[in-house]
């Protein structure tokens, strides 16, 4: 274990805050690569659980999602795991000279020192404030404010986590937090690009070559023809795989697809919905309208009962319709809104 860690430290990489003058943040090891830190401020977060998929297929699900939630076409992403939950982060304005270059970038929130409680918390940024809650050691919400959130702001955030009022009565101070390694695992496999890898190796075969086996020139010549006649036919077998590698994945894609598409079938359907909270309405009410979006429900009703607490009263012991409020419109009508239970819902946009 000592020897992991000496030489996770040798390779890790020295993190630089994007900026006009950029500012060291985490020095890294000596061959360790270079890493852009971008400000919270210029990501986008999404929270995917791949938990029920085989580890092999998660990868790929979590790219495939990637693409479907890039908020342009195009935006560099970021993606770090705890577990079987994918954390996501885009790039919504990647600045052009370090998209062309050979180094990496991650997110500020993931290199932002994890809290030592679950709960919600404001962190200070470097550009503005950053409203998490976590629960078990993971980050389950995040949402960006350039500035402190209003108390009718917080309130919102702390309701999408499924966190009761008293977490909401108000917004905390904006607290400070360390700079630390990812609180994520990356799944990299090495630091920095390909092509500085490629360098390193031939820049130590080359010392090595020159220092301790100059003399065998001629073995060396012999090696490298007999690496470029493998190397040649290592291309002719890639040539003759790539169709079956592509229709593999192409099936995979597929695959994935559906399990996204049966996932959608789960869930009460809006009938028997519909039937419950019809049967569950004062004497005399009439549904009016009715709006689904994932795990929200919002539902119209005209009724001569017109006390809200006697409709959120009528909802108590319903298990799927109990978490609703209800809200009084200039109509007449009453307006409830109903949080579905076991339906991830989408993240508010930062």
């Amino acid at each position: 274990m000592p020897q992991r860690k000496t030489l996770a430290a040798i390779f890790s990489p020295t993190r630089r805050l994007i900026g006009p003058e950029p500012k060291v943040v985490a020095r890294g090891g000596l061959l360790g690569a270079s890493e852009w830190v971008v400000p919270r401020a210029q990501c986008l977060y999404r929270r995917l659980d791949l938990a029920a998929l085989p580890p092999r297929q998660r990868a790929g699900a979590a790219r495939i999602a990637a693409r479907q939630h890039e908020p342009v076409e195009g935006a560099p992403a970021r993606i770090a795991w705890t577990g079987g939950i994918a954390h996501l982060w885009f790039w919504t304005t990647p600045d052009p000279a370090v998209a062309r270059s050979e180094e990496a970038w991650t997110p500020e929130s993931l290199v932002r020192e994890p809290p030592l409680v679950d709960g919600v918390r404001l962190l200070r940024l470097v550009e503005g404030v950053e409203g998490q809650y976590w629960r078990e050691g993971v980050l389950q919400a995040s949402q960006y404010w350039p500035q402190r959130p209003s108390e009718e702001q917080w309130r919102r955030f702390v309701r999408a986590c499924g966190l009761g009022p008293d977490h909401a009565r108000t917004v905390p101070e904006p607290i400070e937090a360390a700079w630390a390694a990812p609180w994520a695992e990356s799944r990299r496999a090495w630091p920095g690009s390909p092509a500085r890898l490629e360098r390193w190796a031939w820049i130590g075969a080359l010392w090595i070559l020159a220092v301790v086996l100059g003399w065998q020139v001629a073995a060396l010549a012999r090696w490298q023809d007999a690496q470029r006649d493998l190397q040649a036919r290592l291309e002719t077998m890639r040539a003759r795989s790539t169709p079956l590698l592509a229709a593999r994945e192409r099936a995979e894609t597929a695959r994935d697809e559906l399990l996204r598409l049966r996932e959608l079938q789960r869930g009460v359907s809006d009938y028997r919905l519909m039937a419950d909270i019809v049967a569950a309405l004062p004497k005399g009410s009439l549904l009016t309208g009715w709006v689904r979006e994932g795990g929200k429900l919002q539902v119209t009703v005209k009724s001569a009962e017109t006390d809200p607490r006697a409709f959120v009263a009528a909802f108590e012991k319903n298990k799927v319709l109990a978490d609703v409020s209800a809200t009084s419109l200039p109509t007449g009508a009453m307006q409830l809104e109903f949080t579905l239970p076991g339906i991830v819902t989408p993240e508010a946009r930062p």
